[in-house]
């Protein structure tokens, strides 16, 4: 844990190269599909790819790259100063799933309100930080939003972790595939700081497929671009309801 300063120095993070890579695929993904609204963003993420004006947008893989690297940088160095245990905890709300033609009336403010009720009822105290997300399942055709969050390992939220628990269990019994059992919780241990809060920070969307494990027979998913008018409408989604939106808190100030 102490061999790293910083998100920068972790192999698996992206390289200012990468990102203006990543933003150039996107960019020619987007003037291909072509349109109005997609045609606007690729000249946007252009623009902040040349250094002729910083876009900001989610959707732009160099500036999320510059904000998760402060973010997760912020947070490790919060981290070792609280001398505390730390959880990173996933929540998935099965029942909140929908199909792709309803994203544009997502309603992220209202989904994290939710959250924030369930985690005060439980009894849970901050700062609880993260952020949303959501991936599309393409063997039912819908979008499953999630959590990512970031929880101290208090007395107090030792003793309301089972509380919560139940709650979201409750809340979430059934999965949005058959056969498949549901875990809309899962509690971690953080042991690598840099790794596991930049996960929490992705700030992307994906395509999750199934396949059949050779090993074992079971199945198991896998993530990857969404097909490409998905991934446009999914970049204008991203650039409409901005970096912020995404992001979630529950008594970080105090």
């Amino acid at each position: 844990m102490a061999r790293y300063i910083s998100l920068a120095q972790l192999h698996k993070f992206e390289t200012i190269t990468e990102a203006l890579e990543e933003n150039g695929r996107r960019i020619n993904i987007l003037c291909r599909i072509g349109g109005d609204d997609f045609n606007k963003l690729a000249g946007r993420l252009m623009d902040c790819c040349e250094g002729i004006k910083a876009c900001n947008s989610l959707a732009c893989k160099l500036c999320n790259r510059q904000y998760r690297l402060k973010r997760v940088d912020d947070l490790v160095t919060l981290i070792h100063t609280k001398k505390r245990r730390w959880w990173v905890v996933t929540i998935v709300e099965y029942s909140r799933a929908f199909p792709f033609e309803d994203l544009d009336s997502l309603d992220v403010q209202k989904s994290k309100d939710r959250l924030r009720k369930l985690l005060e009822r439980s009894g849970m105290e901050g700062p609880i930080v993260g952020s949303f997300e959501i991936d599309y399942h393409e063997a039912c055709g819908l979008w499953l939003p999630h959590y990512h969050l970031l929880f101290p390992s208090t007395l107090q939220n030792r003793q309301a972790k089972e509380n919560l628990r139940k709650k979201v269990i409750k809340q979430q019994p059934h999965h949005i595939k058959r056969n498949k059992p549901a875990r809309p919780i899962k509690f971690q241990r953080l042991k690598r700081p840099y790794t596991q809060i930049s996960y929490n920070y992705k700030l992307v969307s994906n395509a999750v497929r199934d396949y059949e494990c050779r090993r074992t027979g079971k199945m198991r998913t896998k993530k990857y671009r969404l097909a490409d008018e998905m991934f446009c409408r999914s970049l204008c989604w991203m650039d409409r309801i901005g970096r912020r939106r995404l992001l979630f808190s529950f008594g970080e100030r105090d």
